[in-house]
């Protein structure tokens, strides 16, 4: 009876002893959806907390956003997002500490660019498309997407067409369909607009 007393305690204080060993930190997600659609987000914890959570955040515009605070545990998430009117992307979230994740409207593109003319070439910029040819030759431009900075991140993903345009043969498995307009066959792609991009950001995908 001593024996199976001792073993009860002895696994009585292991069990403890791994629970104390779980980071169980907790922290405020805060999510702003002005993307003009609900958005629904599945994150899945590493084996260590075995964490789960599943979060719905109405639609919202960007006069009227909509905010939700989640108190979630600190780990590193496989990520599950639908938004845009039931896009699906996948990924990793990475909860270090307080993150914000503001969903911005769907189907816009934004960047932030300058444009350089040197030695016979023009860059310049469009909101949508970022720089952008004129002339040929050789000049310096630099462009970047405005997806917030770490912690206080952009987030859109959506589908696009891009084009139409009369292809070169070496690019045809590029794209995606074509139609007959006038005296010419015009291809198009079916493209993925996705915010934020960089290492430095907590949402990967």
């Amino acid at each position: 009876m001593k024996k199976v007393s001792l073993l009860i305690l002895l696994a009585i204080v292991a069990s403890s002893l791994m629970m104390a060993a779980i980071p169980t930190k907790m922290v405020r997600l805060t999510i702003i959806n002005k993307s003009g659609f609900d958005v629904y987000m599945k994150l899945e914890g590493s084996a260590i907390t075995e964490a789960y959570y599943y979060l719905t955040v109405p639609a919202g515009d960007r006069d009227v956003p909509v905010v939700k605070v989640f108190t979630i545990m600190e780990d590193v998430y496989s990520r599950t997002t639908w938004q845009c009117d039931g896009a699906k992307s996948s990924g990793t979230l990475f909860v270090d500490g307080n993150l914000r994740l503001t969903f911005t409207p769907c189907g816009e593109m934004v960047f932030s660019c300058g444009y350089y003319i040197g030695e016979g070439r023009d860059f310049r910029c469009d909101p949508a498309l970022g720089p952008v040819l004129i002339t040929p030759a050789y000049a310096k431009y630099r462009s970047h997407y405005k997806a917030g900075e770490p912690r206080m991140e952009k987030v859109t993903y959506f589908k696009y067409l891009y084009g139409p345009r009369a292809p070169y043969w070496i690019d045809a498995y590029l794209y995606t369909g074509f139609l007959n307009w006038g005296c010419n066959t015009w291809y198009y792609r079916i493209r993925t607009y996705k915010l934020p991009a960089g290492c430095a950001f907590r949402y990967q995908y």
